[in-house]
């Protein structure tokens, strides 16, 4: 009976991490969107344009140990990917 559930515990644990990289990933799809939208960068405003450079700053500097698979780099992820689709994805 203990395996059964330990067996629905991995298909729900399996489902619930689809899930959610499927939401992460439409979450980037969103701001790559709204990037592309700004137009060709000769056209794009100077103020946009550092915004642009202040993010991507943030996103590079990011510290992970993917190899790790820790919880605490998904949070990391998690909050950088929110903190993206609010500055960049929402305007559009």
């Amino acid at each position: 009976m203990f395996e059964s559930e330990l067996r629905t515990l991995q298909r729900d644990l399996r489902t619930i991490a689809k899930a959610y990289i499927a939401r992460l990933e439409n979450d980037l799809l969103v701001c790559l969107s709204a990037l592309r939208s700004y137009g060709p960068i000769e056209q794009v405003s100077r103020e946009i344009l550092h915004e642009i450079r202040d993010l991507t700053i943030v996103v590079r500097n990011r510290k992970l140990k993917p190899e790790k698979g820790r919880r605490k780099d998904l949070r990391k992820i998690d909050s950088l990917i929110v903190d993206l689709v609010s500055s960049i994805g929402q305007k559009n």
